[in-house]
Parts: C-alpha cells; sequence; structure tokens
C-alpha cells in the first residue's frame, strides 16, 4: 500500500467512525422517542398493534406492554454505545418487522394509522409511501450500524462482547 492509499484509508476510517456515532445516536434517539408514547399509553398502543389485523387479538396487550421496552432499552444502549451490535440488530430487526407490516397494511388497503409515533387516536397520518421511504431510511442506517460498527465511542469499547478467560494456574 502506498502513503497515499495509507492516508486515505486512515482519512475514511477517521471519517467512518464519525459517522457511525450519528447513525447511532439518530437511530438511538429515535427508539427512545418512539417508546416514551407507548410506554404511557400502552392501551392506545395495543389499539394500533390490533389495528394491523396481523396478530392475534389476545397478543396485542403483551406485545403493547413488552415491545416499548425493548425498543427504549435498544435505543438507549446504541446512544450510549453499550453492546452497540446487539442493538442495532435489535433495532434492525425490529424496523424489518415494522417495514413488512407497513407494506402489507398498504397492500391490502388498510386505513391505518402506523402508530409509530403515537397513538392511532391521536395521530392523522396514514399509511402511505413515505412510511415505506422513512422506514427503509432507517433500516439501512440500522443495518449499517449492524455490519460496520466497531465499537468506537463506545461504553464498552467493543460492539461485541468477548467471553472472559480462565484465570491461569
Amino acid at each position: 500500500m502506498t502513503m497515499i492509499e495509507y492516508i486515505h484509508h486512515v482519512r475514511v476510517s477517521s471519517q467512518m467512525k464519525y459517522i457511525l456515532l450519528f447513525a447511532r445516536l439518530l437511530i438511538g434517539a429515535l427508539f427512545v422517542y418512539a417508546s416514551v408514547h407507548k410506554i404511557w399509553a400502552p392501551l392506545d398502543f395495543a389499539v394500533s398493534i390490533r389495528n394491523y389485523n396481523i396478530l392475534p387479538p389476545s397478543w396485542s396487550n403483551m406485545v403493547a406492554l413488552t415491545l416499548p421496552w425493548i425498543e427504549l432499552g435498544a435505543g438507549v444502549f446504541l446512544i450510549l454505545g453499550i453492546q452497540t451490535k446487539p442493538s442495532a440488530l435489535i433495532t434492525t430487526w425490529m424496523l424489518g418487522v415494522f417495514l413488512v407490516a407497513l407494506i402489507y397494511v398498504y397492500y391490502i388497503g388498510l386505513d391505518i394509522d402506523c402508530g409509530c409515533f403515537s397513538s392511532a387516536a391521536s395521530s392523522t397520518g396514514r399509511v402511505g409511501i413515505n412510511h415505506f421511504v422513512r422506514d427503509g431510511l432507517l433500516f439501512s442506517v440500522s443495518l449499517f450500524i449492524l455490519l460496520m460498527d466497531r465499537g468506537d465511542f463506545s461504553v464498552s469499547g467493543s460492539g461485541v462482547s468477548m467471553p472472559l478467560e480462565p484465570a491461569g494456574p
């Protein structure tokens, strides 16, 4: 590798860690923000879940009580840089599931609110192309974190936990 190639590699690498930090903060803050209303109003969120007609109605209360806490935890962990790879795996998976659910609702012609950041009762937005673009971009950013994060600017210094080694004799 020539000196110019090395300098370019170092510059790209140092820029990349700031891009990844920004991406982590963005996705983390978004998940924290999205979880707050759902935690404070789980019954409203349960209605939003039922409106999708995907899960059995009996599951909507359990999902409404647990999903926001998972969103909150993954978001806080991304912001703080704790277990960034597992947290990004959770956010990427969730965004993928949300995106598929939105496409399904749009395809079958349901006229419902997505329930992403508020309750169905308080929001006026309906599922549309803007939701696909938004969630597709967020999914891509979360996948970028999952694939590229090296643990820079994280509490643990690494995106993946290393197993403990036994103490020597």
